[in-house]
């Protein structure tokens, strides 16, 4: 199985979801074991809830590849991962199931009180690699799980533009600079619009402000 050490003086502070966007449980349980797939995981929840510990986490997965989320790079470093069984984009995607949220949430809770995680670093794949990935994508609700990422930021006094509700959001500056359009696609993922572009309008800036400030 592919890991690496952590950096001593890295410590873990966010959770990372993605879906494994594979046909099946099997294979993706076999690449994400496999020691020639140069990816890897923390944890793996299956449609019917079931939980597999696949690497101690301090330990560094290889889950999120090429990275960046605030001012961090290499999110690797500073993460958890945790797949959850869809086939994804590519195959069929699909919800996730009532079993999948409830052991997620078990899941969450216990690392949150073992490494002092914080709702606002619970991410997802396309927020920290926004032009390469889409996971867990526009089907995935946080809210069921019972987290709310941007509860405890503050209403801005001014008006703010998109760059800066990006840069709030998180994004890294490298991305909002030369991925905005992926960004803005991201966003829409995480708020759940059924249809994913890059396109502006006046409802998605509402809708946006509305899941920072509100």
């Amino acid at each position: 199985m592919n890991y690496s050490s952590r950096k001593k003086n890295k410590t873990v502070k966010y959770i990372v979801i993605h879906y494994t966007g594979m046909e099946n449980l099997k294979l993706a349980f076999e690449k994400l074991t496999n020691n020639s797939s140069n990816v890897s995981t923390h944890y793996l929840i299956s449609r019917n809830g079931i939980i597999f510990n696949l690497l101690c986490v301090k330990y560094k997965a290889w889950h999120a590849g090429s990275s960046k989320w605030k001012n961090n790079t290499n999110i690797n470093e500073y993460s958890i991962g945790i797949e959850l069984e869809n086939r994804g984009h590519s195959f069929g995607y699909s919800n996730f199931t009532k079993l999948q949220y409830l052991s997620l949430k078990k899941l969450i809770i216990f690392l949150k009180n073992n490494f002092f995680i914080r709702n606002e670093n619970i991410i997802f794949h396309s927020d920290i690699s926004p032009n390469r990935k889409q996971d867990p994508g526009e089907k995935f609700f946080l809210k069921k799980i019972g987290i709310n990422r941007f509860k405890n930021i503050k209403s801005p006094k001014n008006l703010i533009n998109l760059n800066q509700m990006l840069k709030i959001y998180g994004f890294h500056n490298y991305y909002i600079n030369n991925y905005k359009g992926y960004c803005i696609a991201a966003t829409k993922r995480s708020l759940n619009y059924k249809r994913i572009s890059s396109s502006i309008s006046k409802k998605f800036i509402d809708d946006f402000y509305n899941l920072l400030f509100k």
